[in-house]
């Protein structure tokens, strides 16, 4: 049993509503996790909202919901009076089945609000709004325009609002345009109503005032940060170094593999791919285990070579996959399996990095190095979800050797380094803190269209007010709010009534009615992969491939049919020959104390026991051509007479500003991640430079060198000059000088 709380504290299990009290005895539950207490007993001590900190699996969604029904449970219709929003619709419907069994004995009804459910559940909230809402961001947006009429008597009671997951919505579009619906929803709460209560969960939040100003970004202060503070779980991990080896070779020659351009892959890729696919098969067959690859083109192929070990062994094949361009059939079906109990390892994407329910995982395995802290932290958290359980990881690194001498990088394990890099950083607690956008025009834009669309008509002043004064657009002052009017409406998105007021304009009206509206980022072009009467997911258009290639798909190997460009249709057949399949898009960025943690370890001589022999000769030998080429520090480094390095080791963002400026000053470049290769001597780059140094452009000048400029979803509405403004707060770093002035007057 925990220890009872202080005299002074009221016991936090008789705070509960007496419903909510039966339910738990009925569960089985003896005792409240520590966490899940503090949290009741600090929402009915005040008014405060709270960020709710705990590991996955650390009872955070009871912790939330345990206070909030019970608050409610008197009061429960009239009106929405809690309001869940998560990012998947996968985990509302996960948590839909756990509050409902919150509520057995509450009269609270529980409703789920997207794509997925009737006409007829929604219309029947509509006319009786009550209990607890499960909503997406995206669904929420679809109810705000298409219910207006409805939205007093919708949220005129809300009580309280719990976003899941919210380390999710703290940087990037989604996080901008949840923050504009939140702003917009409270205006319906009648006024002789106290304001929502905002609770926030996550297990991976690096900046906990950057949290609190999200769920309260008028006055941070009143955001209680209620944290376990537990010892933690214990973490057990490994990472396998693998060589590329030429040797052997055969038996995959004519197996069709392509890599993500067109471009067939050496085969010596293949042979080091399958050695992977061996030693997954090995160590995922006594339990069940997630393995997240960072290409889905990656997914499919390990499965399926890790499903031909198991068949060149007698054993049944156990690898699924589970990534966003599977259809939503496939990927429940692996989720339902999972859940089921058999002993089954799924190869996954970011997909399944949220508290998806899928049962126990014994083992996380990571292919390739994760590309940031956060990530990697919630990938490792979906093992050892059980008490008593630590959290397993294996991860799979491809050390690549090189013996050209002309190109000193390539003799660098990146993916290696990364990978120590990112797991030392973890092992120390620290987390990339957010990165919100402060010149977005793409979803200010998009909460534009919206907003009018719900308001019918209105004039700019109570416009820029709602979003930019009361809303997150907080950065966008009047006369950049104002110029944004004048190029939506030379575009016809907007146009001025007679009345001066705003109205949607003939391209506002038909972006507003389009299908992927209610989502703040663009969505791709994609042909449906259809194999009989079945749909398995979809490809981008521009990766389709031709009728009798190949492709793995869904785990499965298929050969192309038919390919219906009027129907963007791919319809295939089972086969024997095996294709990777190709998609567009990448990672995120790279945060640059990442970068600088890679520099130690390649400069240091720490060792790491998590290292398989492998992977630590491969850090050695790395260290060695460092120290030996001069690659591990920040400088300039000659290839030829016209032609150096830039070994710059730092994040995307001051990556990105770099490139630029060397475009701006004439020279050409390009990127080799913590490089860049520059076609010009060291004095001409470093003449360059110093000329930037002495007269340095203005972030304008720089970001007109950055291509492409469109890269949010309503971007292309948008005049170069405001889109160069926008790159230039949110696509580049302005602290660029120090990076620039330590190798332009340096000797190499």
């Amino acid at each position: 049993m925990t220890s009872p709380p202080p005299e002074s504290e009221p016991h936090a299990f008789t705070l509960l509503a007496e419903g909510v009290q039966r339910q738990l005895y009925s569960m089985g539950w003896r005792e409240l996790r520590a966490i899940q207490a503090r949290a009741i007993r600090a929402f009915f001590a005040t008014d405060a909202d709270l960020l709710i900190m705990a590991e996955t699996a650390g009872g955070k969604t009871e912790a939330a919901f345990l206070p909030v029904l019970s608050a409610i449970s008197t009061e429960p219709r009239g009106s929405v009076r809690a309001m869940y929003i998560g990012p998947l619709k996968a985990l509302i419907n996960d948590q839909f089945g756990r509050l409902e069994d919150l509520c057995t004995h509450l009269d609270v009804k529980v409703h789920r609000w997207h794509g997925d459910v009737s006409a007829s559940q929604k219309a029947a909230l509509v006319k009786e709004p009550s209990g607890v809402l499960l909503i997406t961001p995206e669904s929420l947006e679809s109810l705000l325009i298409n219910r207006t009429r409805h939205l007093g008597d919708l949220f005129g009671g809300l009580r309280a609002v719990v976003v899941d997951e919210v380390h999710a919505f703290l940087s990037g579009e989604r996080g901008l345009h949840l923050a504009s619906l939140l702003s917009r929803v409270r205006r319906y709460v009648r006024q002789d109503q106290p304001r929502p209560r905002m609770l926030g969960l996550s297990a991976t939040v690096g900046d906990l005032s950057a949290a609190q100003r999200y769920l309260s970004p008028h006055d941070a202060g009143r955001v209680n940060i209620i944290a376990d503070d537990g010892p933690g779980k214990e973490i057990k991990f490994r990472i396998h170094g693998y060589i590329k080896d030429t040797d052997g070779e055969d038996g995959v020659r004519d197996q069709g593999v392509v890599g993500t351009d067109p471009t067939p892959a050496p085969d010596a890729d293949l042979v080091t791919m399958q050695r992977i696919a061996q030693d997954l098969a090995e160590h995922c067959r006594t339990h069940s285990n997630l393995v997240f690859a960072n290409a889905k083109g990656d997914i499919e192929l390990y499965a399926d070579m890790a499903n031909e070990c198991c068949r060149t062994d007698g054993l049944p094949e156990t690898f699924l996959v589970h990534h966003g361009s599977l259809a939503k059939e496939v990927r429940e079906d692996t989720e339902a399996t999972m859940k089921g109990g058999r002993t089954m390892t799924t190869v996954c994407s970011s997909t399944l990095e949220m508290g998806i329910d899928i049962g126990s995982v014994w083992m996380v395995g990571q292919i390739g190095a994760p590309w940031s802290v956060a990530s990697f932290k919630q990938r490792l958290g979906r093992s050892g979800r059980k008490d008593g359980e630590p959290r397993r990881l294996r991860g799979y690194v491809i050390c690549e050797t090189s013996t050209n001498a002309k190109d000193p990088l390539s003799l660098l394990p990146l993916e290696l380094l990364q990978t120590v890099a990112i797991c030392e950083l973890m092992l120390r607690g620290w987390v990339e803190p957010p990165a919100p956008a402060s010149l977005d025009l793409s979803t200010l834009a998009h909460q534009m269209i919206s907003t009018v669309a719900e308001m019918g008509a209105v004039d700019a002043a109570t416009l820029h007010q709602r979003l930019c004064r009361e809303g997150p657009f907080v950065h966008i002052d009047r006369p950049m709010f104002a110029a944004v009017i004048r190029n939506l409406g030379a575009v016809d998105v907007l146009e001025q009534g007679p009345d001066g007021n705003l109205i949607l304009g003939l391209e506002g009206e038909r972006l507003r009615k389009q299908k992927d509206f209610y989502a703040a980022f663009a969505s791709r072009i994609e042909f449906a992969i259809i194999a009989g009467d079945r749909t398995l997911g979809s490809l981008p258009i521009d990766t389709v491939p031709k009728v009798g290639e190949h492709l793995v798909f869904a785990a499965r190997r298929w050969q192309v049919t038919d390919v219906d460009a009027a129907r963007m249709s791919l319809y295939v057949t089972p086969a024997k020959r095996r294709q990777r399949p190709l998609f567009t898009g990448g990672l995120g960025e790279i945060h640059p104390k990442i970068r600088d943690e890679m520099l130690a370890v390649l400069s240091e001589q720490r060792t790491f026991a998590y290292l398989d022999p492998t992977a630590a000769e491969a850090l050695d030998r790395a260290r060695h051509t460092a120290s030996s080429r001069g690659l591990g520090r920040r400088a300039l480094i000659e290839l030829s007479d016209q032609r150096c390095l830039w070994l710059t080791w730092t994040g995307t963002r001051r990556h990105r500003t770099l490139m630029a400026l060397l475009a701006w000053s004439g020279i050409d470049a390009f990127d080799r991640e913590v490089a860049i290769e520059c076609r010009a001597s060291i004095d001409e780059v470093r003449r360059c430079l110093a000329s930037a140094t002495k007269s340095p452009p203005s972030m304008a000048d720089i970001s007109q060198m950055v291509a492409p400029k469109r890269f949010r979803k309503y971007d292309h509405l948008f005049a170069e000059d405001l889109l160069n403004e926008s790159i230039a707060a949110d696509r580049l770093d302005a602290e660029w000088k120090g990076d620039v002035s330590a190798v332009a007057g340096g000797s190499e």
